[in-house]
């Protein structure tokens, strides 16, 4: 059985689940909810409750959840699972490795951490400065942050702003004493295509890092990009400034 969560910020859907799922219950409740408030927002959050020892779903319901899930792959933002079921715990640790979205589990003494993770309004992990005169972009990751999908789009965003009015990027500088890695598979994904999209529009990377990442992108990634790349240690921020400007 599935009931709704109220009181919820308009991107956060909640549900609270007992007994067994019904195929009614995607079918009647959650559907519907989606696809209305898809009308409004690009991306969704998840909050779901799932109370005692969970007998499973219908045939039926198994289908509408695939459904809800394949359906909108590129709708949801952040997923907390609140259960105290320990094989529903490693599973989730086993399929947010693949999630294309945040998917975190949660004991339900949690729940108001839950609760207050899918609520959360500011989620940036990425710091934006562009120089808009020098044509130089400032990317500092927040330390303790991993990179999400909201970060590589505002990113983009930002350098796409700048390329409506201009042929190239001067420079970008990365400034992160070590690599915050990736929320999640999508997060990485669209870190790729970030870079295929913008990489011939870009004159210099300068990384300026101790993290051996740093050494890793100097290597790999100069080669294949038209961007030159170079790696700076973290407190040679002047330097790789200097040579962006050069």
């Amino acid at each position: 059985m599935l009931t709704m969560i109220e009181g919820l910020p308009d991107h956060v859907i909640g549900i609270r689940i007992t007994d067994k799922l019904r195929a009614e219950d995607y079918e009647t409740q959650l559907i519907p909810l989606v696809n209305e408030k898809l009308a409004s927002h690009q991306k969704l959050d998840l909050l779901c409750c799932i109370e005692g020892e969970w007998k499973g779903m219908e045939a039926g319901a198994v289908w509408q959840d695939l459904r809800l899930g394949l359906g909108r792959i590129g709708h949801w933002a952040r997923m907390a699972i609140v259960s105290d079921i320990k094989w529903m715990e490693n599973a989730i640790k086993l399929f947010r490795l693949f999630s294309p979205d945040e998917l975190r589990h949660f004991g339900s003494a949690n729940y108001e951490v839950a609760r207050e993770w899918v609520c959360e309004l500011e989620r940036a992990s990425i710091r934006i400065a562009l120089d808009s005169e020098a044509g130089i972009l400032v990317l500092e990751p927040v330390a303790g942050k991993a990179l999400s999908e909201d970060d590589f789009e505002a990113v983009g965003k930002t350098i796409s702003s700048y390329l409506g009015d201009h042929d190239r990027l001067r420079g970008v500088l990365i400034y992160s004493r070590q690599f915050p890695g990736w929320q999640s598979v999508g997060a990485l994904f669209a870190h790729l295509k970030f870079v295929n999209s913008v990489h011939d529009k870009i004159s210099k990377i300068a990384l300026v890092t101790s993290s051996p990442m740093g050494t890793f992108a100097d290597h790999i990634l100069d080669p294949l990009m038209l961007a030159k790349v170079r790696k700076f240690e973290y407190d040679q921020r002047d330097e790789a400034m200097s040579w962006l400007q050069s």
